[in-house]
């Protein structure tokens, strides 16, 4: 059975946030609430608060957050903090990181760093005093002075390069490639993360975060879905060589169509049913959603609901 959530990003209005967390919660298809974690927008780790306090169903945890610019144990402590106020509902959701150019930062060894993030986190949530050798060394003495009220939270890496998601297949919960609407790359990564779980006796979730504008005007969710798009398309460097897009291009309607769910709610039904005919774990929806957030949840909604109820059915 897939699982649904949504993900907000950091373009809203901080006051909008709690009851954009309540909107979506009053839809019991989502199981999951996130946060797209981008240093140019609005902090995570507050907006994750205010959807903490004003829900009391879904998971929580950022989509997905990265060790460049804070050290694991900040990103530990964020996500105890948010474990304890949400009483157990914290997700963490890792990865490279986007749009850090600006910085002059270089995400050198990204995979190996992600995946030692992971190793500490938990170390930290576990109050685990075992040294740790690495580029982020930890003594007996780095332990917090208090108990998280769980030693291990569910982990999942953002990614949708085949080395980064390769290697997470030996220690991550669940791997999600974004920008997925077409199926061919979500199989072909699927395909490699459970070759190279198998290799090591494991067994690896794959998911996806579906990009989504929907509105029943259907040009109006296009044209917000195009400018979205084209902020990102210079990110995915695996996905737009896989299908052969210039990132620097116009964002024509075969590109929308491969990399965002945009249009009418029978533009995604149609969409989420060859979606769904691939099995992804979970299904979470991102980006503003459409022109009207809050009407474009209850249309998403409704699309999930009978579309995943024939599925079932």
């Amino acid at each position: 059975m897939t699982r649904f959530g949504v993900q907000l990003h950091g373009s809203f209005p901080m006051w909008e946030y709690p009851a954009l967390a309540r909107a979506v919660e009053r839809h019991p298809v989502f199981a999951e609430l996130t946060v797209h974690d981008v240093l140019w927008w609005r902090p995570v780790w507050p907006i994750l608060t205010l959807i903490a306090e004003h829900t009391e169903r879904v998971e929580v945890g950022p989509d997905v957050t990265h060790p460049y610019l804070v050290h694991p144990v900040v990103i530990a402590q964020n996500v105890a903090a948010l474990d304890e106020l949400s009483r157990g509902r914290a997700v963490l959701g890792l990865g490279r990181g986007s749009f850090l150019e600006p910085l002059g930062l270089r995400r050198r060894e990204a995979a190996e760093a992600v995946r030692e993030t992971a190793g500490l986190v938990r170390r930290f949530l576990a109050r685990d005093r075992t040294p740790h050798a690495g580029r982020w060394p930890a003594g007996p003495g780095a332990v917090f002075n208090w108990t998280p009220p769980r030693p291990e939270v569910p982990i999942f890496v953002g990614a949708f390069g085949p080395g980064m998601a390769e290697a997470a297949a030996a220690w991550a919960d669940e791997v999600r490639p974004p920008g997925i609407w077409d199926t061919a790359f979500f199989l072909d990564l699927r395909s490699r993360v459970e070759r190279a779980a198998a290799a090591l006796g494991r067994r690896v979730e794959v998911g996806c975060d579906v990009w989504v504008s929907v509105d029943r005007d259907r040009g109006r969710a296009r044209e917000l879905a195009r400018v979205q798009l084209a902020r990102f398309l210079p990110q995915m460097g695996a996905m737009t060589r896989f299908y052969g897009i210039d990132p620097e291009a116009p964002v024509d309607d075969r590109v929308l169509d491969t990399l965002f769910a945009a249009g009418s709610p029978a533009d995604l039904e149609r969409g989420l049913e060859r979606l769904l005919a691939a099995r992804p774990a979970t299904v979470v929806f991102s980006s503003r959603l459409g022109p009207d957030p809050v009407r474009a949840l209850e249309l998403l909604a409704g699309v999930v609901e009978r579309v995943a109820g024939e599925a079932v059915g």
